[in-house]
């Protein structure tokens, strides 16, 4: 789209990086036969193109360079980092609205880069990535979520049980699917948030993440899709997930086709459909909340083929979705949740850089604005809906699974999750990891409405009166 700021940041990047290192001598490549150097041409002038139209179409100039001429390792680079130049682009970010933030012609770009790294795989020197388009999500089962350093993850290969409190972690990590990995990241994000008893013996607690052959670009084109296409978007990986994982959830002999038609079900009444609904919470982090609200997307439309609309909408509003680092991007949603987010005070140059990016005009409109208690509650529209923005400390220094100190350098101006999955010690109030894993528990546990933000599980009494006053002064999203 004419005029997006963004591009200039992508257009900077791209001519230091890729345009200005192009040689002749990067025509030689060891070992390539004559193949491998067409369709090392054929990938990189594909890709260059893309980036051309994309600076066309956004009021940047083209860039006239050799594609064998071009360092493919820095190229390859640029296509994967691409988010990040965005990241870092605050100036650009400051003065973003939504509709460039979701512009066509980004998310054209995006594809672009899944499909030159796709292209790559296997054929760079010195390139470790193979990435593949399309891939399913892994579900797993968390055998001891107490303690996420040390569980077992067990592959899910049978239906969730809807008669069980389900809790599962949307995660936007792509990774091996290695026990060493899944305690790793899923320990590195989540810490000890599950170390109250009723996790894994009343909660059924999951995970669920791309594998790490899934391309960056891919997971960027969906999260910005799904924003901007709202209660209709799902993609087939999102429908083979809810088609088998959440059946038993929807209808009783539920069968769907490949293209999410019901081909058989039978309905459950009004009262199990919501009792079912309310046992179903998901817990997303950055895109992996997109994620489910693809899923929430893709259950509503088997859902409709089986019940009107006076009972399957307040059953959907049973569903919960818990989120950090993601705003809920529509005034009405299908499901209930609540939406954590911290930023600077003072974030003029350090604006959270990934709820800028995909939500700019909400973010500016619920971020922490200096309220007592050092933090602040929206309220949706559709009432069903909080947002709770945190001050975001100057620092963060946490204990890891070796029980050693670690300070957390890149916190990516309040995106690290780790402000909120675990106590900070270098700040004396440590109420929001305190506040999320009592709103977490309670909505794993089937609680909806106001009953999230019970103090059941706060010991501190500081964090009893602070959650207190903080939910008296909640304040609805258009003030």
């Amino acid at each position: 789209m004419l005029g997006n700021p963004l591009a200039t940041d992508i257009h900077r990047v791209f001519e230091r990086d890729i345009v200005k290192t192009c040689s002749e001598l990067n025509t030689y490549v060891a070992g390539q036969n004559s193949k491998d150097k067409i369709l090392r041409f054929r990938r990189t002038e594909r890709f260059v193109s893309s980036i051309n139209d994309f600076f066309a179409a956004t009021g940047q100039n083209m860039f006239v360079i050799a594609p064998l001429e071009v360092d493919e390792k820095k190229l390859l680079n640029f296509a994967l980092q691409l988010s990040g130049y965005i990241r870092d682009a605050q100036t650009a970010l400051d003065k973003l609205p939504d509709f460039y933030a979701h512009d066509k012609d980004l998310v054209t770009l995006y594809h672009a880069a899944a499909n030159y790294t796709v292209a790559c795989s296997g054929r760079v020197n010195g390139n470790k990535y193979n990435f593949e388009h399309h891939k399913d999500y892994c579900l797993w089962h968390i055998d001891n979520p107490q303690n996420l350093a040390e569980s077992s993850f067990s592959p899910v290969d049978t239906p969730l049980d809807a008669n069980r409190h389900t809790l599962i972690l949307s995660m936007p990590f792509h990774i091996k699917p290695t026990q060493e990995e899944l305690q790793k990241w899923t320990y590195e994000y989540m810490h000890d948030t599950f170390s109250s008893s009723v996790y894994g013996k009343d909660i059924d607690v999951y995970v669920a993440h791309f594998p790490i052959e899934q391309p960056r670009g891919e997971k960027f084109a969906l999260t910005l899709k799904t924003i901007k296409n709202g209660d209709d978007y799902y993609e087939p990986m999102d429908l083979r997930l809810v088609r088998y994982y959440f059946q038993d959830f929807i209808a009783d002999n539920l069968e769907v086709d490949k293209q999410g038609q019901v081909v058989r079900a039978e309905a459950y009444s009004s009262e199990k459909l919501a009792h079912n609904f309310r046992n179903l919470t998901i817990f997303g982090y950055c895109s992996g909340t997109a994620h489910a609200h693809r899923w929430v997307n893709a259950l509503h439309s088997i859902g409709s083929q089986i019940y009107d609309r006076s009972t399957l909408e307040p059953a959907m509003k049973n569903i919960f979705v818990a989120s950090y680092a993601f705003l809920p991007f529509k005034e009405n949603n299908l499901y209930s949740g609540t939406h954590f987010m911290s930023n600077y005070l003072d974030d003029t140059a350090q604006k959270e850089p990934f709820i800028k990016m995909f939500n700019p005009e909400m973010y500016e409109k619920v971020k922490y604005k200096g309220e007592p208690g050092r933090a602040r509650i929206t309220v949706m529209p559709d009432g069903r809906n909080f947002i709770i923005a945190n001050a975001l400390p100057n620092d963060l220094i946490i204990v890891d699974r070796q029980q050693r100190l670690k300070r957390i350098s890149n916190q990516e101006n309040g995106h690290h999750i780790a402000f909120l999955t675990t106590p900070n010690l270098a700040t004396d109030n440590n109420f929001m990891p305190q506040m999320f894993a009592n709103v977490l528990e309670n909505a794993a546990s089937g609680h909806r409405g106001q009953a999230i933000f019970a103090p059941n599980h706060l010991q501190n009494p500081d964090a009893v009166l602070q959650n207190a006053a903080l939910f008296g002064r909640r304040q609805a999203y258009r003030n």
